[in-house]
């Protein structure tokens, strides 16, 4: 019989019969998911096992008085076989739903309420490091904040790749496996360390959700006020304030010429021969700023207060998975500076601009 077929039958009264329906009821409830009482469905969990279950409950409430619909199908390879679920996978990619998207953005909001905002200016030296140098930071709220998220991402979905900014500054092994894992999370727990260690308020949680090394869904979130950007791919980004979300669309500068924009640009990290190139092209842009936070930066651009950012050195995918998306699905143009695609770990400058005229105007002025 061809998989998923329905095949309609008089119930003979054979205990054989009912059997089969209460092992196969056993089959669907063993394989469903659970939402772990966090309120996140996992992975495995589809639509297609609360419909059956319904059937079969019905069948079975029914016997012996009525015909019985009975429906085989291999649960065995559900996960492949089942093309509406909870999360979704289209041509080997996996895909969020916004309810999904929002529930992960609540527990961005439970670390922010639990580990980063009650520590926020009363931090000790004794808990603020060096990484790389006295400009790169991690705290006891950096890390506090990954490992609760994490958890609950490990919780929720046990199958999927985690990586955090933390735990890969200890162990970069996990960078590898990104492209090849169907579903991963990526973190930064506290984008603008160097903000929140000193009092600042530009400073924000960014995750982003990939699957086989393409970004499918960003949350760039915001400690202080609760409020939050996020995007799934081809759904258009949003910024939800109060629980409300307003739709993102870059070019609010499109009309005024360069000179008169805002922008972002960490110009005063040029090296060598470089740094007298950088300040060149600074000199013909408008006002220019450095937020050393890619979270607010994102932020600026895409709700219109900047015309473009560019950002440079290694470009770390846990700073730009989340806001590029969010970017892009905004209307925003991102490139590196030479025109090729942004890649994780890539070092150079990657220019994101309000249109593809002013990216290209931009970019004009390093050439």
């Amino acid at each position: 019989m061809a998989k998923g077929k329905i095949v309609t039958r008089p119930f003979t009264g054979n205990n054989n019969n009912l059997l089969s329906i209460s092992t196969l009821l056993k089959k669907v409830n063993r394989v469903d998911g659970t939402d772990n009482g966090s309120g996140i469905v996992d992975q495995s969990t589809g639509y297609f096992n609360h419909v059956l279950r319904w059937v079969i409950t019905a069948v079975i409430s029914h016997v012996p008085h009525r015909q019985t619909t009975i429906i085989k199908r291999s649960l065995a390879h559900k996960a492949k076989d089942v093309s509406i679920s909870r999360v979704t996978h289209h041509n080997r990619t996996t895909m969020l739903n916004s309810e999904q998207l929002h529930q992960l953005a609540d527990i961005c909001r439970q670390a922010a309420d639990t580990e980063i905002m009650p520590r926020f200016r009363k931090l000790v030296s004794e808990q603020v490091e060096e990484k790389q140098n006295h400009h790169d930071l991690v705290t006891v709220a950096d890390q506090a904040a990954e490992t609760f998220i994490l958890n609950k991402l490990r919780a929720l979905y046990p199958d999927a790749l985690l990586i955090g900014e933390e735990s890969v500054y200890q162990d970069p092994t996990a960078l590898s496996q990104f492209n090849n894992a169907a579903l991963s999370f990526v973190l930064d727990p506290i984008d603008g360390t160097w903000h929140y260690a000193n009092g600042s308020v530009n400073f924000g949680v960014m995750l982003s959700v990939a699957s086989y090394g393409e970004v499918v869904a960003g949350i760039i979130f915001e400690p202080v006020s609760g409020d939050y950007l996020w995007a799934i791919k081809g759904q258009g980004a949003f910024d939800r304030v109060d629980g409300q979300d307003r739709p993102l669309q870059a070019g609010k500068q499109s009309s005024l010429p360069l000179s008169e924009t805002m922008g972002c640009f960490s110009f005063g990290v040029s090296k060598g021969a470089d740094k007298p190139r950088a300040l060149q092209a600074v000199m013909q842009m408008g006002r220019v700023m450095d937020y050393r936070c890619a979270a607010a930066e994102y932020r600026l651009l895409n709700t219109g207060a900047t015309a473009f950012v560019i950002f440079q050195g290694t470009l770390n995918l846990w700073d730009h998975g989340a806001g590029l998306l969010i970017s892009k699905e905004a209307g925003a143009v991102a490139r590196m500076l030479d025109g090729a695609d942004y890649s994780p770990q890539v070092t150079g400058k990657l220019l994101v601009a309000e249109s593809e005229v002013r990216w290209s105007e931009v970019a004009a002025l390093f050439t």
